[in-house]
Order: C-alpha cells, then sequence, then structure tokens
C-alpha cells in the first residue's frame, strides 16, 4: 500500500525538470507508473476491506508492477540505479517474488468462502 506511492514519487521526483530532455516516452513510463501506483493501493485497501473484487484486483496489480520493474530493467526512460550485469539476476528475483504473491493469493481465494 505504501511501497508503490513512494516507488511513483521517486521516480517522479528524480524525473523532475528533465521530462522536456527525456521526450514523450517518458511522460508516458511516467504516467504508466502512476497508474500502476493507483491501482496497487486499491488492491491493497480491497484486500484490507475484505472486498469481493479485492483478490483479482490485486493479481492484476501485482502482475502490472512486476512488469513494469521488468520493462525498467531493460528500457527505461527514467533514471535508473540498476548496477550494470545484474538485470538477470533482478529479473529472476522479481519473478519469484510475484509467482509466490500469485501462488498465496491462488491459495487464499480457495480458502476465503
Amino acid at each position: 500500500m505504501l511501497w508503490e506511492p513512494l516507488n511513483f514519487a521517486s521516480a517522479a521526483a528524480a524525473t523532475g525538470r528533465s521530462l522536456e530532455f527525456r521526450g514523450l516516452l517518458a511522460v508516458i513510463e511516467l504516467a504508466a507508473s502512476g497508474v500502476i501506483s493507483v491501482l496497487s493501493v486499491a488492491a491493497s485497501w480491497s484486500l484490507l476491506n475484505r472486498a469481493p473484487h479485492g483478490i483479482p484486483l490485486a493479481r492484476v496489480a501485482l502482475i502490472a508492477t512486476t512488469l513494469r520493474e521488468l520493462l525498467a530493467l531493460y528500457w527505461t526512460r527514467l533514471p535508473s540505479n540498476t548496477v550494470p550485469g545484474t538485470s538477470g539476476v533482478y529479473s529472476l528475483m522479481m519473478g519469484a517474488h510475484a509467482a509466490a504473491w500469485l501462488l498465496y493469493l491462488q491459495r487464499r481465494e480457495r480458502l476465503e468462502p
């Protein structure tokens, strides 16, 4: 609930005045990051309130976040702090993390009435 908005705010602050220099693709990438941030907060809130659409929304938010992060590893117009040569390891870690959470959400959905 907090990580994605903070991640978006950090990206927006780091990009700030250089958006004009970075171009339209950077604006689109930043806007997509903002939409994913809103989606993640909505999913978290739905899970906390045990809303019936919480688990499917959490799946969508998790997949969107993972895809955005993978895209940011290999292609981004925004600033990045990734050390060269570590993209493969980070990709595997992100994939395993997303798979574990998707498995958890699947099991949780079966347990809830």
